[in-house]
Parts: structure tokens; sequence; C-alpha cells
């Protein structure tokens, strides 16, 4: 079996500029681990600097489906395809078409949360397309489980849909023995306002003295790390795998007030969790579907001050049963030993047909 893997996909063992990336990298490591050949066909990383030139980059996109006429006559090879959404829909569309001309079968993952939003607001041309990549493939996985019955209601597309999730690595988590002399808060991803951080910055300067934010990642246009500084926050900067994975160990909280219109399962907020943080978070994507019954998910129109007094609620209570929950509660449900075998499953019989 070889996989051919299209989609925004993070270097091996290098930070991940986002979590669609970050997703794709550990899908991409676990199907390796299980002895499936694939080979990886990165989207280009543009260069922001440059502004809207820089996205001249995505002219790539076009020129990367035409790598998958070396696979025409190969038997057990199929494609699987992350699309990105917007106007970036249409080279995706374009890479299925020529999977299907060449006889190559077709796996469309539909990642974020914005695909009904997409559908719905960008017009009748748009939603052709969006029906035509997707009634293409063989099958359809989706991260979130509310897109099973929308793809079906909404866009009226029939296919098999599997449910797939974000998934973290559980085999080695963490025993939690964090300290608790301070109390540490996390945010980790992209530092723009849609994603929260002027929540975030605000939620911190309200708390005590027993209180520090902790924030890593990469600044949007819309920040710069001049607006963090504050005695009660440390800037730790664009973590690696292995360095975010130790400061995770002395983090108590995860505070994650996105309203970012294309939140789906966040993988900061699964990573965190498996590591014992309980979350807080807005009810925007599929948070609250992450999270379950652990942590607090607040009102969209949430403020610093719900953030605040959420997270003082959480403190009152047995801090360690709750890290112990939220550890278990990824454990059942982003296993990525279970759910990479059941994707194998889905590949195995779409072979088969």
């Amino acid at each position: 079996m070889k996989i051919l893997y299209f989609g925004p996909i993070s270097k091996k063992g290098q930070a991940s500029i986002g979590g669609y990336e970050a997703a794709n990298r550990k899908n991409i490591d676990g199907l390796l681990k299980r002895g499936i050949k694939v080979v990886e066909f990165p989207n280009p990383v543009i260069n922001r600097h440059w502004g809207n030139l820089g996205k001249i980059a995505y002219v790539k996109l076009f020129l990367l489906p035409l790598n998958l006429w070396r696979y025409r006559n190969e038997k057990d090879v199929m494609l699987h395809i992350t699309p990105l959404y917007g106007n970036l829909l249409v080279p995706a569309l374009f890479t299925v078409c020529v999977a299907k001309k060449l006889g190559i079968p077709v796996l469309v993952d539909i990642r974020a949360g914005s695909l009904i939003y997409y559908y719905q607001t960008k017009g009748e041309r748009y939603q052709r397309q969006m029906r035509g990549m997707l009634n293409r493939a063989d099958v359809l996985t989706v991260e979130g489980s509310a897109y099973i019955q929308q793809i079906k209601s909404i866009i009226g597309v029939d296919k098999p849909i599997y449910y797939f999730p974000n998934l973290a690595n559980v085999s080695n988590l963490p025993i939690i023995n964090k300290p608790m002399d301070k109390l540490n808060i996390l945010y980790f991803g992209r530092l723009t306002k849609a994603k929260g951080l002027d929540i975030v910055i605000d939620t911190i300067k309200m708390l005590d003295d027993r209180f520090k934010l902790y924030v890593a990642g990469t600044f949007g246009r819309d920040y710069n790390e001049g607006m963090l500084d504050d005695d009660k926050i440390v800037y730790l900067g664009f973590l690696n795998p292995s360095e975010l994975q130790q400061v995770l160990a002395d983090m108590h909280f995860f505070i994650f007030p996105t309203k970012h219109i294309g939140e789906g399962q966040s993988n900061s907020l699964i990573e965190a969790m498996s590591a014992g943080l309980i979350p807080v978070v807005s009810a925007q994507g599929f948070n609250e579907e992450v999270t379950g019954n652990h942590g607090v998910v607040i009102p969209l129109d949430g403020t610093a001050i719900d953030y605040k007094n959420a997270i003082l609620r959480l403190v009152s209570g047995d801090m360690v049963k709750m890290s112990l929950a939220c550890q278990n509660h990824i454990c059942e449900y982003h296993n990525a030993d279970v759910e990479i075998a059941k994707l194998i499953t889905i590949y195995r019989s779409l072979l088969c047909q």
C-alpha cells in the first residue's frame, strides 16, 4: 500500500506553522510507524513578508498533481488529500480530477471547521466546485462529527463518510505532577486577534500574582512581541515538538478564546489536554466536541472577565483530578494508535473495491 498524501504538512521534527500542518505530520508519522508507505506532497509555504505577492507560491498547487502521472499503473496506491477552502478549493478539485482520470482511488479528508461556512457564503460557483470535489471522492473522512450529517443535508453529497478526529500520541504521556506554588496558563498557536490573543492578555492582567501566562507561536500581522511586555507574561518563541512537551509538563491551564472561522478540532487543545492541562476555551469550531465535559467552554461573546472567573472556579476544585480526567479523555477519543489503525482499514477497504 502506498499513500500519496497532499496537503499542508510540517517537516518532520520541526515546529508547525499551524494546526493543519501539525495534524498531517502526525497522521503521516503514524502511518509510517505502521509500515505504510507515504509519499508527501506538501503545500507550498508562502512568504508572508511579501504580502499578497507571496501567494504566487500557491501556483505550485496546480503543478503538484502532475506528479500523479508516475503512479497511474501502480497497484495499491491511492490519494489522501486534505483540501483547503476559500480560493484554494480549485487546485484541490484539480488534484482530485487528475487522480480520478488516472484511475487512482481518492480519499478526501475534510479538516478545519469552515467547510459549511464557505459553502453557504461563497456563491453558486463555489458550491458547484465543492460538490464536484466531494462527489468525485471515493470516500470522505471528517474531523468533526457534525460534518457527517451536514455534508449530506446541506451540500447534498451522499458518499461513505467516516469520522477521523485530530490525534495525540498517548503511548508515553507525562505523569501529572505539576508544581502548585505557581499556576501557569499556556497559549500556543498562531498569535492573532482571531485566535483571541487580546482576551488572553486581558485575562492574565486580571488574575492575581499566583498566575503566570506563557505564550508560544508565531505572530500574525496584528500582533508583535512588544504587545506581550508584561511581568506576568513570558513569550517562549516558536517551539518544536520536543520543546513543547517540556513546556507542557509545568502548565496547569490551556486558554483558547478563539473566534477563528476555520477553527476545527484544535491540535493545540488536544496536545494540551493530553498533557493534563485543563482547558478554558471558546465555543468556536469543534472545541466543545474535543473538551467533552472537561474544563470550561465559554460562549463566543465571552469576555476576559468570563475567562478569569472560569479559571478561578477551576482553581477552587481538585485540579489534579481534573488534569487526569483531561488526559484520560484524550486517550479515549483522540488516540493516534486507535484512529490510525481505523484509517488504514478505510484505505484497505477502498483499495479492495
